[in-house]
């Protein structure tokens, strides 16, 4: 493996200004990450905090060695919290099936190498954190992983279908189902010499796991397995304990959090960004669950508070009482649960995709409503992975790669025909639509002086015409096609590796394909390799 490294602009223009450091300093966060002194500045900010750090340590110790025995690196580090000086670098996702698309990869990853790179510099407990979004209850944007059919990305989902609004974290993992689901996977990647071993190791998993979010933090540890990652499940009731405290100060704080995005979402408008967050008027931003679903809290106009969807009523006194007596009830939505993330570890850094960084912009006033700052918001490593296959298909074919990633493969696709087209088809059959047009209308006129009634019926003629020269002018570039259908296929071959459905590789692709055909270690090699946080997109040739 090996990095080339590209500066490629994002269709997010809030990302692009950011990485251009063209953003105004202090309008949507508290640190410049562009700052040589970022991360020492972070660390002396943190000093001034305090943390649960014993709590939330034997918390983790507990849950980590209850659902992975074993894992010594990751017990470590976890000991290594109760350091006052030790700080994260941490960064989430929710717990897609066989890890999700790439990107939740990549973001590990990320986590990963900047957490080593400021540990080295700070000479502090650097410790990687990875936050599952446990809690999180739409199981379609979860259930399902792509792969290549017929050479087309085809979604292959579990069949599996709950019926309630239920927390991931609580949703029962259908082994019997999940089985038959991989096995299917792997037969459309193709059996290589190493699928046996690892639909075997999966299976190990799946028996092993009771929901879907412990099957996925099953493949995670083993994929990271030296690496002293820290997991932390966020939909997990035992959790809720170490979170009343905050939970009450976003419930005294409701509407004045929902004062601080709107007013921000109004700053970012003014600045031509487009903001992420939907926001409901009288929302709470806090979940209550209830008969094992989880339903928004909303404000009401009698100053009491409500669950539309089942006609829950509470006082502010009741709401107090029960995030006291039974935390477990409530869990955070996409508005509070950073404030959480923030309340829960001392953060270095938060590493985020380009859709988080613009909703974490929107956030800035609502840190300050809760006294406290914005961690540094990092993007995350940018990463296509590039076979030698396809490598060898853009060097045959003269694509520059970075055209194809920001433009796909139409363009050249077009001008590769043209130029084996010896004569251009559309060209001289437009001309001769429009000669056949001006004939035929006056066919039209003349026929129509001896009976009207004709018109209808000759106007469909003429459609007709029509439509049989654009019939010859298909059947033209279908033949065409068929002609150079060789030199045509490597071009569909490196759309459909890196911009498949024209989307980026790592928002399709899934990580076991390649470790499928590479192998085990190949989630390790990667990890390895030499990175670093310019703002540049890594090509990783494999």
């Amino acid at each position: 493996m090996e990095i080339v490294e590209l500066s490629l602009r994002s269709s997010n223009q809030f990302m692009n200004d950011l990485m251009d450091n063209k953003i105004e300093d202090g309008t949507y966060f508290d640190y410049d990450i562009h700052s040589e002194e970022l991360f020492n500045r972070r660390a002396l900010d943190l000093k001034n905090r305090s943390f649960q750090r014993d709590t939330l340590s034997s918390y983790l110790f507990e849950y980590t060695n209850r659902c992975f025995p074993g894992y010594h690196k990751t017990l470590n580090n976890i000991e290594r919290l109760k350091d006052p000086d030790s700080v994260v670098v941490i960064g989430g996702q929710q717990a897609g099936l066989l890890t999700g698309p790439l990107y939740t990869i990549h973001k590990i990853i990320s986590i990963i190498v900047l957490a080593r790179e400021q540990e080295a510099k700070l000479g502090l407990p650097v410790i990687p954190v990875f936050w599952i979004a446990g809690e999180d209850h739409d199981f379609a944007e979860i259930n399902h992983l792509f792969v290549n059919k017929n050479g087309v990305p085809k979604k292959h989902t579990i069949k599996d279908s709950p019926l309630k609004k239920q927390s991931v974290s609580q949703l029962p993992l259908n082994q019997k189902k999940t089985v038959e689901w991989i096995e299917e996977i792997f037969e459309a990647y193709g059996e290589t010499d190493f699928t046996n071993q690892l639909i075997q190791q999966l299976k190990v998993d799946i028996s092993e796991s009771d929901t879907y979010v412990h099957f996925f933090e099953k493949v995670i540890m083993n994929l990271f397995r030296d690496e002293g990652l820290v997991l932390i499940n966020s939909g997990d009731p035992e959790l809720r304990n170490l979170e009343k405290a905050c939970f009450r100060l976003i419930l005294e704080q409701n509407q004045s959090i929902y004062a601080a995005v709107v007013d921000q979402q109004q700053k970012m408008i003014s600045h031509n960004y487009s903001p992420i967050i939907d926001l409901g008027e009288n929302s709470v931003n806090l979940f209550y669950h209830h008969d094992g679903e989880r339903f928004l809290i909303e404000r009401a106009i009698n100053g009491e508070f409500i669950i539309p969807d089942i006609n829950i009523h509470f006082s502010y006194a009741e709401l107090m009482d029960l995030i006291e007596t039974t935390p477990e009830k409530f869990s955070n939505n996409v508005v509070t649960r950073p404030l959480m993330q923030e309340f829960l570890f001392p953060t270095l850094a938060f590493i985020a995709g380009p859709g988080e960084v613009t909703y974490w912009a929107e956030l800035k006033k609502v840190f300050s409503v809760m006294e406290m700052k914005m961690p540094p918001v990092m993007p995350r490593l940018q990463i296509t992975l590039l076979e030698r296959s396809i490598e060898r298909n853009l060097i045959e074919t003269s694509v520059l790669l970075e055209d194809l990633l920001h433009n796909g493969i139409e363009a050249a696709m077009k001008s590769y025909l043209d130029s084996v087209t010896p004569v251009d088809m559309k060209k001289i059959v437009d001309e001769a639509k429009k000669e056949i047009s001006s004939i035929h209308s006056s066919l039209i006129n003349a026929a129509v002086e001896i009976d009207p009634s004709l018109d209808p019926m000759l106007q469909k003629n003429g459609a007709f015409i029509q439509d049989h020269l654009d019939f010859l002018l298909k059947s033209v570039e279908k033949r065409q096609k068929q002609k150079h259908q060789v030199q045509l296929s490597k071009y569909k071959s490196m759309e459909l590796s890196l911009v498949p459905n024209l989307h980026p590789q790592e928002r399709i692709w899934n990580i076991y394909y390649y470790i499928n055909k590479f192998g085990p270690e190949f989630v390790r090699d990667l990890l390895n390799l030499s990175y670093s946080f310019n703002q540049k997109h890594k090509i990783v040739k494999l």
